[in-house]
């Protein structure tokens, strides 16, 4: 076949790329065409998304995507979850999205769950509760503005959206709609009984599209601002999870092996073709999400590499700029840790004063407090690895699969210490890579709803093809039964 030239947009919280594959029927060569900074934007006491500037970095990796005059076949957008749009009857944008972390959400988190209670909403839609999901910011945002009812059309999810200023086509990608809370877990469509409860218009999300599908052309506007052709947008994967998952080179039966996609969060977890809505998982604090190919993700959202980066970032704005393998040097040489942290307690989950954060939650735990910058990273790490396998154990106790092997993707897998540790504290293998997961996993979803790979085989061939990955074998750890039980003690 002659070579396709396609283009993946990976968005994440704090930056964004546009990348470019080459396919030649085996393998694709990808590589980065334009990176740029996101992050959000606090205004007035709260949090927002500059969708449109996001927008504007598309175009320009567009076009420097074509600097080389070879034809792009498609793009196709993947994005963190449960963000979303308001848009009017004329399909013009209302204000600008909310992140995630906002936190009007709190404000109304005792009305929510007075309507609809914690377990109802995970049995009925397989999505753990929490304060970010889509249907509690939405509950929040009628609950502050009413007139939302009378002036809102259509509800679009970040990379929903971006796929309609690219082709004027308004859906909403199974993937990225799963992660709000608004889907039946059995059915995969939207939950009339738990939106009624709520109280949000069903009418306001449009047709589900589920297993990729081609959107069309840019619009006419943009072909003539951009000079280019008739690149074809689809929505593929647009959860940048679902798209990284699809990027696992599995090495091991997938029944038993968990991936771990690393980044600002992580994501713990397996594919099962059902999803698992017992009490079991409602309590270990699972969630089930979409595949692309139409199964789900039994999964955990830990505070990943979060704690880590605002670590760094605050120590760089008082001028203690290290690098990564500063970084990890000074936790290597940290011995016997014996302190730890819980990733996912909230007082983690905002910005700001992370190393404040850090040693009020040692001292409300009765622990030493770390003083020295790699007792900081080696705590954090540590208690990362310790947090996978936690979730591990509960996957393996509620589903009754063994799990014998890790693969671990996303941009998270460059801090080898964490691979390694991951290895040392699971005691199983690891298997890294890709880095570049969502975009790999963005640009296969592409291929397959293009008719050029018919199957999770076919693409299983080209993720081996088309990346490397690296091996972390199980160290020897002293006391590491008595080091995890401190640690599930702390959680």
């Amino acid at each position: 076949m002659s070579i396709k030239q396609i283009l993946a947009v990976d968005l994440g919280a704090s930056s964004g790329r546009v990348m470019k594959g080459l396919f030649d029927g085996k393998k694709i060569e990808f590589s980065e065409v334009h990176r740029f900074n996101n992050g959000a934007i606090p205004i007035n006491g709260s949090l927002h998304w500059d969708v449109l500037n996001l927008f504007q970095h598309i175009k320009e990796g567009i076009i420097k995507s074509s600097e080389d005059k070879k034809f792009i076949g498609s793009i196709a957008i993947d994005t963190w979850g449960v963000d979303y749009c308001y848009l009017d009857k004329d399909g013009d944008l209302i204000a600008n999205p909310h992140c995630y972390r906002d936190q009007r959400t709190t404000k109304y988190e005792n009305e929510f769950y007075q309507k609809l209670s914690k377990k109802k909403l995970f049995k009925e839609t397989g999505v753990q509760p929490a304060l970010i999901n889509s249907i509690n910011q939405i509950h929040a945002d009628l609950a502050m503005k009413p007139y939302l009812r009378n002036i809102v059309d259509k509800v679009l999810f970040m990379p929903d959206y971006l796929n309609y200023l690219l082709s004027n086509q308004m859906i909403n990608e199974y993937t990225i709609l799963s992660t709000s809370g608004l889907l039946d877990a059995n059915t995969r469509e939207l939950s009339s009984e738990i939106m009624d409860r709520v109280g949000i218009p069903s009418h306001w999300f449009p047709n589900i599209v589920k297993g990729g599908q081609i959107l069309g052309p840019l619009t006419s506007e943009l072909r003539a601002e951009l000079n280019r052709g008739d690149i074809q947008v689809i929505a593929g994967a647009s959860h940048d999870t679902a798209s990284a998952v699809m990027a696992i080179p599995y090495s091991h039966v997938k029944e038993e092996t968990a991936f771990i996609s690393c980044g600002t969060w992580s994501l713990v977890g397996i594919e099962r073709r059902e999803p698992v809505i017992t009490d079991e998982a409602f309590h270990a604090g699972l969630t089930n999400e979409g595949t692309f190919d139409g199964k789900y993700r039994i999964l955990k959202n830990t505070t990943g590499l979060w704690i880590y980066n605002e670590l760094r970032r605050e120590w760089s704005l008082k001028g203690n700029d290290k690098s990564h393998d500063d970084l990890t040097a000074l936790a290597n040489e940290v011995n016997n840790n014996q302190i730890y942290i819980n990733p996912n307690d909230d007082s983690f989950s905002t910005p700001g004063n992370m190393e404040e954060k850090i040693r009020k939650f040692c001292q409300k735990t009765n622990q030493e407090t770390p003083k020295t910058t790699g007792e900081f990273i080696r705590i954090i790490l540590e208690s990362l690895a310790m947090s996978y396998r936690n979730t591990i154990e509960q996957l393996e106790s509620i589903t009754g699969q063994s799990i014998q092997q890790i693969q671990m993707v996303g941009g998270g897998i460059k801090n080898k210490l964490l691979c390694q540790f991951t290895a040392d504290f699971t005691k199983r293998k690891v298997v890294a890579g890709p880095v570049e997961a969502s975009s790999l996993g963005n640009m296969v979803t592409q291929l397959n709803t293009l008719g050029l790979v018919n199957s999770r085989e076919e693409i299983n061939e080209v993720i081996k093809n088309s990346s490397e990955v690296k091996y972390y074998t199980p160290r020897e750890i002293n006391d590491l039964e008595e080091k995890f039980n401190q640690f599930i003690s702390i959680i």
